[in-house]
C-alpha cells in the first residue's frame, strides 16, 4: 500500500495520542484521575471485579471497598454513583454489562500489574486500576476508526475524502469529550461495535460467506447487551444490502442449516440472562427500576435543539449533511442516505423519550455517539461532489467543528459545566471568543 494511503491510518493515530496525552495532563495532581471512572461508568465496570474478584453479583462491595478502601473512595465522594437498583429486594447493576466484557483485557493487565509489582490492594479500585483501564477507550476507538476506515474504502471514497472526513467527525462530534474527559461510559465502546456491525454488513453484500452472517448476528447481540436502544442499527440491513437481499436470502434456504449462523446474536443476550439469573432468580428483568421510557411523548424538539445537552447547539456537524442538499449523494447511494436517515430518526426518537433526555451531565446528546458511523458515511458521500462545491461544503463543515470544539475547550476550563439545566451556553462562546 502506498504510503498516501496509509495517510488516514496515520491521522487516526495521532489523534489517538493527542486525546491520550490531553486525558494525561488533565488529571495530574492530586486525585485527578480518579475520575477516569467516575458517574455512569461506575456502573459499566462495576461487572469486572464483581465477576473477576469478588464473585458478587449483588456488589455489595460498593460500600466496603468502593466508598472506603479504594484509593478513590471517600475522599472524591461526589464522583462514585451509587449504580445499584433494588429487584424484587435484591440488588443488582442497573446498567448493562457490554461494554465490560470490551474492558476485560485492560483490566486482567491493571489487575495482574496490581499484584505484582505495587503495595496496592488488587482490589479493582486502587492506583493503576484508574491509570490503565482509559487505555481501553482509546483502543475501541482506533478499533472503530479502523473499521469505518474500511468501510469508507468500500465507499469508493479517495484518500483525501477520508482523511476530511475522519477530521470533520473526530473535531465535529463529542467524541473527544468521552474518549479524554469520561473514557469508561459506554458510548465509544458502542461506537467500535457498530462501526464493526456496518463493515461486514458491507461485506456480506460484496461476498456471501456464512461466516459474515455469524459476525453480523453476533455483533448485534453485544449491540443489545452493551445499550439495548442501539439495536435499531438493524434497520440499516436491507438499504445496505438493497438488491442482494434476495439472493442472500436464496443462498440461505438452499441449505437450511445456515440459518443457524443467527444463533450466534442470542450467545451474548443468553449471557446476560444467565447472569441475571444468579444474581436475582430471574432471568428476565428490568434493571431500571422507575426509570423509563414516555414513547407517547418524547422530548424530540428538546433532544435536538435544547441548550440542555441537545444535538443542535453542541455537533451542529451532525445537522450538515442533510441540509446541504446542492451537494446530494450520488444516485447509487440515495437509498442507503435514505437508511441512514430512518435509522437516526429512530434512534433520535427513542432517545428522546427517556424520562431522562439530556441524559445528566454531559457534552451534547451522548446517546447519539454511539451512531457516528452514521454521521460519518453521510459526511463522506456529501463529500464525494464536483471539487468546486468545495468551496461551500468545506466552510460550513469547518465553522460547525469550530464551535463543537470551543465548548469543549469552554467545558475543559470550567467556563461551561454541562448542568441541567443549562444556563451559560452563551456566555461560554463569548468568553471562548474574548467577548464581553
Amino acid at each position: 500500500m502506498k504510503l498516501v494511503h496509509k495517510l488516514p491510518i496515520f491521522i487516526v493515530l495521532l489523534l489517538m495520542l493527542l486525546f491520550a496525552n490531553l486525558r494525561a495532563n488533565k488529571r495530574d495532581g492530586g486525585h485527578g484521575y480518579c475520575l477516569n471512572i467516575c458517574g455512569d461508568a461506575r456502573g459499566y465496570y462495576a461487572w469486572l471485579p464483581a465477576i473477576f474478584i469478588y464473585h458478587d453479583l449483588n456488589f455489595h462491595f460498593f460500600e466496603s471497598v468502593e466508598k472506603k478502601d479504594s484509593t478513590c473512595g471517600v475522599n472524591v465522594q461526589a464522583n462514585i454513583q451509587d449504580y445499584r437498583h433494588t429487584f424484587d429486594g435484591i440488588d443488582c447493576d442497573k446498567y448493562y454489562p457490554g461494554a465490560s466484557f470490551l474492558m476485560l483485557p485492560f483490566f486482567a493487565i491493571a489487575h495482574f500489574a496490581t499484584l505484582h509489582t505495587t503495595a496496592y490492594p488488587p482490589n479493582a479500585y486502587t492506583l493503576l486500576y484508574f491509570k490503565i483501564m482509559p487505555f481501553c477507550c482509546d483502543f475501541y476507538f482506533l478499533l472503530g476508526m479502523l473499521f469505518f476506515l474500511m468501510i469508507l474504502d468500500k465507499l469508493k471514497c479517495t484518500t483525501l475524502q477520508k482523511c476530511l472526513t475522519i477530521i470533520f467527525l473526530i473535531f465535529g462530534s463529542n467524541i473527544v469529550f468521552y474518549i479524554v474527559d469520561a473514557p469508561l461510559y459506554s458510548h465509544v465502546y458502542s461506537f467500535a461495535l457498530i462501526s464493526a456491525f456496518l463493515y461486514y454488513a458491507f461485506c456480506l453484500k460484496e461476498n456471501y460467506k456464512v461466516r459474515y452472517i455469524i459476525l453480523i448476528c453476533f455483533l448485534a447481540g453485544w449491540i443489545m447487551i452493551t445499550r439495548p436502544v442501539n439495536i435499531c442499527i438493524v434497520l440499516m440491513l436491507p438499504f445496505i444490502l438493497g438488491r442482494r437481499l434476495p439472493a442472500i436470502w436464496q443462498e440461505t434456504t438452499q441449505r437450511p442449516i445456515r440459518l443457524l449462523a443467527v444463533l450466534s446474536g442470542l450467545i451474548m443476550p443468553a449471557i446476560l440472562l444467565v447472569i441475571y439469573k444468579i444474581s436475582t432468580g430471574h432471568y428476565f428483568i428490568y434493571s431500571y427500576g422507575p426509570e423509563g421510557f414516555n414513547f407517547k411523548h418524547p422530548h424530540l424538539l428538546h433532544y435536538l435543539f435544547s441548550y440542555d445537552n441537545g444535538v443542535l447547539p453542541y455537533t451542529p456537524l451532525f445537522f450538515a449533511p442533510v441540509l446541504i442538499l446542492f451537494a446530494w449523494y450520488r444516485q447509487e447511494y440515495k437509498n442507503m442516505v435514505a437508511g441512514i436517515l430512518l435509522t437516526l430518526a429512530a434512534m433520535v426518537y427513542v432517545n428522546s423519550s427517556w424520562w431522562c433526555w439530556w441524559y445528566g451531565t454531559s457534552f451534547g446528546a451522548r446517546s447519539i455517539l454511539d451512531f457516528l458511523p452514521l454521521f460519518g458515511i453521510l459526511i463522506a458521500l456529501s463529500l464525494q461532489v464536483k471539487t468546486r462545491n468545495y468551496l461551500y461544503i468545506l466552510p460550513v463543515y469547518l465553522l460547525c467543528c469550530g464551535l463543537t470544539m470551543l465548548l469543549y475547550h469552554e467545558n475543559s476550563a470550567c467556563h461551561y459545566m454541562g448542568l441541567y439545566p443549562v444556563t451559560d451556553y452563551w456566555k461560554a462562546i463569548n468568553d471562548g471568543l474574548g467577548l464581553k
